[in-house]
């Protein structure tokens, strides 16, 4: 069975009110593999049918998509404003959620990477007003603005991050700031956290 061969049935259920073909229809579309080549026709038998749980699964493959994905498999260009919105807003939703689950993540590595230094015995440039033993003092977290704002935090920012790909040979020097790949953090570190903290809090 296929998604084109479950439209032509759901019309002819849905006419005759026979429920001996609808319901197999809507079973095969809960069970269906949502993809980028037919989440749009389940999308659209959902809305028509009222099939909520359908309609879901949907919106949880769309949601999840970036920006130039959605547009080329929505066709944002040609929706009207509410259905612009409904797609747009969910989005938005998803994103804001993963900020909130990401954020702490983040703050935390990075406090734990000073920490990791500070045991390595690594010649990083503490601040010794803001903190102690490779650990940021009780009362400040790593997005504080007051260590934003402080010169001697900066330098510490900076010198961990040179502390990572600084080293005596040439290979070290080379590879830099890169892990994983394409990953990385560099000096912008400092200014990444300030964004994220105004993001976060605004």
């Amino acid at each position: 069975m296929y998604v084109e061969n479950v439209e032509h049935l759901s019309k002819l259920s849905d006419e005759y009110q026979a429920k001996l073909v609808f319901n197999p229809c809507v079973k095969f579309l809960e069970e269906q593999p949502k993809s980028r080549a037919n989440v749009m026709n389940i999308l659209a038998l959902a809305d028509l049918y009222h099939l909520d749980n359908v309609r879901q699964s949907c919106n949880d493959l769309l949601k999840n998509m970036s920006m130039k994905s959605l547009s080329e498999i929505v066709h944002l260009q040609d929706l009207d404003r509410e259905k612009l919105q409904h797609f747009l807003t969910q989005r938005i939703e998803r994103l804001e959620t993963f900020l909130d689950t990401l954020y702490p993540q983040f703050m935390g590595l990075v406090a734990c990477l000073f920490w990791l230094l500070h045991e390595a015995d690594k010649d990083v440039r503490w601040c010794t007003e803001h903190a102690c033993d490779g650990k940021l003092k009780y009362r400040y977290d790593i997005d504080d603005p007051e260590i934003t704002a402080c010169s001697r935090c900066r330098q510490m920012f900076t010198s961990v991050v040179q502390e990572t790909y600084y080293g005596n040979n040439m290979m070290s020097h080379y590879r830099r700031h890169h892990y994983g790949g394409k990953h990385h953090f560099n000096e912008t570190l400092q200014s990444v956290i300030e964004d994220f903290y105004k993001l976060k809090r605004e």
